[in-house]
């Protein structure tokens, strides 16, 4: 067989599972409830203008490696930033969220190590993990139970990890981080805390320690992705001193990548300083998000609010999905079906994330959309 030959078939059995993917350019014409944009800072006039006015100052590319010609003062402000914001020692920002974790576990583990992961952390610390030479123990979903009972099975281990999502993105829901913490320190694990769905909105934007009213400390390392909340691109890791000094010797997607461009970095900067500066975009999106469930739930939906700007409408088969996502299409509104792999088998979904670029009007529509498809499914 020749090899367009052999990606055609699998192709084919990819559609027959309905597990198709293609992309949709979302124009403005549809009302996008799909997009991580929570607070409404990826087309922020603010920045735009703020940009505009200093673009002769930024060069459009860093040019190199952060470790060779790359590093520049923009960014070592912006890590500055955020390590202030964050309430921890030290901070390194890199390309993406996914760089970052794959290069984060890696980096820290070796043989004899052991890796405790939530049972729907994202790809990037999956794939992360399995880059490692640690060995990966999955405990239940949020489960503190299960994972003090899997923490005691392999105590002796020459390093301890425990990973997990702040908020989880598919589900919309919060770790149990006092519990976690708790058992970390009980058993002597570092915590990694992926804070990408968390940063901007949870602990007045702090993230998910400072949303249980906790502070940081030497074994909690905290990444979160500045192309969410903060509507820019590139992530970032804060930690202790030495861990930061340890990544960035030893952490293959920072030495072996060309560093983000200023003009980035200047956008993340920005937005962050406005993120802050404007804690109503926040408070907006919680209400609005609290108010989208409520009024699905009444119209028979089940779905429901975790505190956090993602909803996930669970349907089950991924044809049904697909074809619900389509039926919006139609009627002006974006959500995307989100199928397995990405979630579990026979949990296929409309995630609905609520921004704050929606207006009340903008919710109601989706609200008597979603009342009409209802009675049409």
């Amino acid at each position: 067989m020749d090899f367009c030959r052999f990606l055609e078939v699998r192709l084919e059995e990819i559609k027959r599972k309905g597990l198709y993917r293609e992309r949709i350019i979302v124009s403005d014409n549809l009302k996008d409830f799909s997009s991580n944009d929570y607070l409404g800072l990826k087309d922020c006039k603010e920045t735009k203008k703020a940009l505009c006015e200093n673009i002769d100052k930024l060069s459009l590319g860093s040019g190199a490696s952060q470790l060779v010609s790359g590093y520049k003062d923009i960014q070592k402000e912006l890590e500055e930033f955020l390590s202030d914001f964050k309430e921890a020692e030290d901070c390194i920002v890199l390309g993406s969220g996914y760089l970052a974790n794959t290069g984060l576990i890696q980096a820290l583990t070796e043989e004899g190590d052991i890796v405790f992961s939530d049972q729907l952390n994202h790809a990037s610390i999956i794939d992360g993990i399995r880059l490692s030479r640690a060995e990966k123990v999955i405990y239940r979903h949020n489960d503190m139970n299960d994972l003090e009972d899997k923490l005691k099975k392999s105590s002796g281990r020459r390093k301890s990890f425990i990973v997990t999502d702040g908020v989880f993105s598919m589900e919309g829901d919060i770790v149990n981080f006092p519990d976690l913490k708790f058992l970390a320190d009980k058993y002597g694990a570092v915590i990694i805390l992926d804070d990408a769905h968390s940063t901007g909105i949870l602990g007045d934007g702090k993230g998910t320690v400072f949303h249980y009213g906790m502070k940081p400390d030497e074994n909690i390392i905290q990444m979160g992705t500045l192309s969410k909340a903060i509507g820019s691109y590139g992530a970032f890791v804060c930690g202790s001193r030495t861990v930061i000094d340890f990544l960035i010797n030893r952490m293959r997607t920072v030495i072996f990548s060309t560093a983000l461009s200023p003009v980035q970095n200047f956008i993340s900067l920005y937005n962050l300083k406005i993120m802050v500066s404007q804690p109503f975009r926040r408070e907006y999106i919680l209400n609005k998000a609290e108010y989208l469930a409520e009024n699905l739930r009444k119209l028979g939906y089940n779905i429901e609010y975790r505190g956090t700007p993602i909803l996930s409408l669970v349907l089950g088969n991924e044809d049904k999905a697909v074809r619900f996502r389509n039926l919006l299409i139609e009627r002006g509104i974006f959500i995307q079906a989100i199928r397995p792999p990405t979630v579990p088998e026979g949990s296929s979904r409309l995630r609905i994330t609520v921004s704050y670029k929606h207006s009340q009007n903008d919710l109601d529509y989706l609200i008597d959309t979603l009342k009409k498809l209802r009675d049409k499914l």
